[in-house]
């Protein structure tokens, strides 16, 4: 169903013939996938196909580490997102909106950019490599979790939690 150069290509061309209510279920398991801008490893996912009288109704699970930046710290680091939607893709001669999905006529879908957007819509919008990260001095600009400066205490407290000195 889907190949080695491109595991989100899926061939559904046979189902456009199928009977209505005719479904086909497809796992997808990738190690690792550039998509753009987005990088990913582990990606797997479910793919269930059926064929409906407007075209073919895409329902996917997909589970996947996404490389992004933290937002405290700015570190690269992989965030485990999941995400689930459906997509129909309606049959070219279908009276149809500009933004709706058209099954091509080769019979193959390439569903590397909406695998893209899902899993970007499924990342938060603050990003973290973990829940402690303490994020860089604002004034000389050091990882606060590898160093510390003479900015901040040594007691690894996140800079909006420093307290003042009280004067003696």
């Amino acid at each position: 169903m889907n190949n080695r150069q491109n595991p989100l290509r899926l061939n559904v061309g046979y189902l456009y013939n199928k009977p209505i209510g005719s479904l086909r279920e497809v796992p997808v398991e990738v190690e690792h996938i550039e998509i753009d801008d987005l990088t990913a490893r582990y990606l797997r996912s479910h793919i269930r196909i059926s064929r409906t009288r407007e075209g073919l109704l895409l329902q996917v699970t997909a589970e996947a580490e996404v490389l992004t930046t933290c937002a405290r710290c700015l570190d690269s680091f992989y965030l485990p997102v999941s995400a689930e939607f459906e997509e129909l893709y309606q049959f070219p001669s279908r009276h149809r909106e500009e933004t709706d999905l058209v099954l091509p006529n080769d019979g193959y879908l390439d569903m590397r950019l909406i695998y893209r957007e899902y899993l970007i819509l499924s990342m938060p919008i603050k990003r973290l490599c973990h829940r402690d990260c303490a994020g860089l001095c604002a004034v000389c600009g050091a990882n606060l979790n590898e160093t510390t400066c003479e900015h901040h205490p040594k007691s690894g407290a996140h800079p909006a939690v420093i307290e003042r000195e009280e004067p003696v």
